[in-house]
């Protein structure tokens, strides 16, 4: 501490000196400003009143937690904390700022001798320049407004250049061909983005795709040449061709045989003009009739006429192809096509198969050629990705110190309500304060129950509670919705059990000021006080003796209403009234013998004597269960409670004679 006072002179100089209070029969160590910070880490970790706890049940900021828990497990660690306090030594040459909920940060309080400080106050300079506000001190509020802004633009992972980088259309589109192509790199917002190997191997591609559609010819152009004999059309009507080349085969086959034996081919044709007509009448029957018939009426000579009558079927496709092809390739003035000029059209169109065949294996060839050749020819498209895969580096480090200065605006606000809701809590014994770790107030049953935390597991936590000799409810919270928000574990410290019991509703006002419904779900019973424990046993016997008294009432009730009329067997019944005749001779005798011994006794005792007896009677019931309810009374931990919830308490924590009436009481309505 010496050391870093002389380095430093604007350090102010703290005393070595421990201060701790008693809460609870244990020890609390003071944590009021920097000073106290110094000295937890100095502080033995066995002195600590919780050394681990789950960030989930921690209400503060959740971006101050997610940085403090380091190692991303979701729960807090002594030395996590003791590295946040580190950092503020680190980092600040003023610690007065370092108050609670403190969200303005001086920038003369930060250390800018440290090559991280240099850029935290960089960083801090920045912000407020890009707000137009004076550089004096810089608010929560203004960092996140401007992380938000740099978030939003795309390139906030470094190497990683998204969609929304991109300042226009062009440069969107062309980012959006590269990701449906080649892919991209995994954001680590779950999008996709452009990286440098991604873009390599984007405009690889393209140079192997145009280098070989240049082959063919100039890219997307109308002018033939030998392997696109119809120019940019030449795909297209060499697909139509292609699907028309069985059909013409057939065609001239057909003829060569009508040539060489006619009757031979009309004994093939023939079909039973009865049979023809009754399957024609079926349209799929009709349909593949005219698919499999010639295209057109035979020719002996072998010559397709283009212009005469033809298969319905084909007739449309074989205009097509007189059109696009044959009259392109052969001669406008075509009427006719035979054999040999097929042949021919299949020779012209050679070249273009055999370079087909050559296509390399690519993904860029869902885009339009001319597109591709664009991207190649154009510089300017892979320099404004490449400038800004660049930018996205200089963004990614501006985010990082951005980051850098929230987490020590965060620490210097949120250090010291943390510890004094983990390593002392002072809160919880104070009614004017809430510890981080209390949920809220439930209202049910007339009363406010105004300690309450958050339970992940149940099960657990009544495991747990069972030996805190506390009584706790426990209750499920829901939306507006009806759904189910969370649970919690609520102390019942004074009065008495009262109304509540399983499925007894309530409301919840939780410490943001929202309103929950809240469902009694489960229930740890021990004593509440002394005299509901020593009036409980005289309960007990009310209850046991109404309930049989009501039982009584109701068999004789029955055999009232509901006796069997019916004559039963004269021995039988003989035999079983002499027993029990007998029976209830002997009982009603004694009975009655008893019953006026007692009366004849009480007769002879002064009245005074026969209230001392039963006062006697009644405190050897009352003053044992009274004696058992204040051993729990006197032993109640709150400490059970939170390590239901995963914290990890050092010492028991007694639950306070004033802590009991402000954790549950009956509001005055006066």
């Amino acid at each position: 501490m010496q050391t870093q006072t002389s380095e430093n002179p604007s350090k102010q100089s703290c005393s070595t000196q421990l201060s701790f209070e008693n809460f609870g029969s244990s020890l609390h160590f003071k944590i009021n400003d920097y000073c106290d910070l110094e000295a937890v880490l100095e502080l033995d970790e066995a002195l600590w009143i919780a050394t681990t706890a789950p960030v989930s049940t921690l209400k503060i900021d959740p971006a101050f937690l997610h940085l403090l828990d380091t190692d991303d497990d979701t729960r807090l660690r002594a030395e996590e904390i003791k590295n946040g306090i580190r950092f503020l030594q680190k980092h600040l040459v003023d610690y007065s700022g370092i108050q609670e909920n403190n969200l303005t940060l001086s920038l003369t309080a930060i250390n800018t001798k440290t090559e991280l400080g240099e850029r935290i106050h960089s960083s801090a300079l920045k912000v407020l320049s890009r707000l137009k506000v004076a550089p004096e001190s810089v608010k929560l509020n203004q960092i996140r407004t401007v992380k938000k802004e740099v978030l939003e633009g795309g390139l906030d992972q470094a190497g990683i250049v998204l969609v929304d980088a991109a300042k226009t259309d062009k440069t969107r589109k062309y980012i959006e061909n590269i990701l449906r192509t080649v892919g991209g790199k995994q954001h680590p917002n779950g999008q996709k983005g452009i990286d440098k190997d991604s873009l390599t191997s984007f405009m690889a591609e393209c140079r192997h795709y145009i280098d070989w559609q240049l082959e063919a010819g100039e890219v997307n152009s109308d002018t033939g040449t030998e392997t696109l004999p119809l120019g940019r059309k030449t795909a297209e009507g060499y697909a139509l061709f292609h699907s028309l080349v069985k059909k013409l085969i057939q065609y001239f086959l057909l003829c060569d045989i009508k040539r060489l034996n006619p009757e031979l081919l009309s004994r093939a044709l023939e079909t039973p003009e009865g049979n023809l007509a009754l399957n024609l009448i079926n349209i799929e029957e009709a349909e593949s009739y005219l698919k499999n018939a010639p295209l057109s009426i035979l020719d002996s000579e072998g010559t397709l006429n283009l212009t005469g009558e033809m298969n319905p079927y084909f007739a449309k496709k074989i205009n097509e192809l007189t059109q696009t092809v044959i009259k392109p390739l052969l001669d406008e003035k075509t009427r006719h096509l035979t054999k040999e000029s097929f042949h021919k059209l299949q020779k012209i169109f050679q070249p273009f198969v055999q370079w087909t065949d050559k296509m390399p294996e690519v993904h860029v060839d869902i885009i339009e050629a001319e597109t591709v050749q664009e991207y190649l020819t154009d510089p300017s498209y892979q320099q404004i990705l490449e400038e800004l895969i660049e930018e996205s580096h200089r963004t990614a480090f501006v985010l990082d110190n951005l980051k850098e200065l929230e987490r020590l605006l965060l620490y210097q606000a949120y250090m010291l309500p943390l510890v004094n809701s983990f390593i002392s809590f002072p809160k919880l014994y104070n009614p004017r304060e809430r510890a981080l770790f209390e949920e809220g107030t439930l209202v049910m049953d007339g009363r406010h129950f105004t300690l309450a935390v958050k339970v992940e597991d149940r099960k657990h936590h009544i495991e747990t509670s069972k030996s805190s000799n506390i009584f706790v409810i426990y209750c499920e919270l829901h939306g507006a919705d009806d759904g189910k928000v969370y649970e919690i574990a609520v102390p019942v410290t004074s009065g008495s059990r009262g109304n509540i019991h399983l499925n007894k509703w309530g409301i919840f006002n939780d410490i943001t000021g929202n309103e929950l419904h809240a469902k009694v779900v489960d229930i740890v019973e021990n004593p509440i006080s002394i005299s509901e424990a020593m009036v409980e046993p005289f309960v007990r016997i009310s209850r046991a003796f109404f309930s049989r008294l009501e039982e009584f009432s109701s068999k004789a009730e029955e055999q009232l209403f509901h006796k069997d009329d019916k004559s039963k067997d004269k021995k039988k019944k003989d035999s079983a009234s002499a027993g029990l005749l007998a029976g209830g001779g002997f009982a009603v005798a004694a009975l009655g013998s008893s019953f006026a011994f007692i009366t004849k006794t009480l007769a002879g005792l002064h009245i005074k004597t026969v209230i001392f007896a039963l006062l006697i009677f009644a405190a050897l019931i009352a003053i044992p269960a009274g004696i058992a309810a204040y051993y729990k009374l006197t032993r109640r931990d709150l400490s059970t409670i939170l390590e239901g919830s995963g914290w990890g308490i050092n010492t028991r924590m007694k639950l306070t004679k004033d802590q009991a009436s402000n954790f549950t009481y009956r509001p005055d309505p006066t």
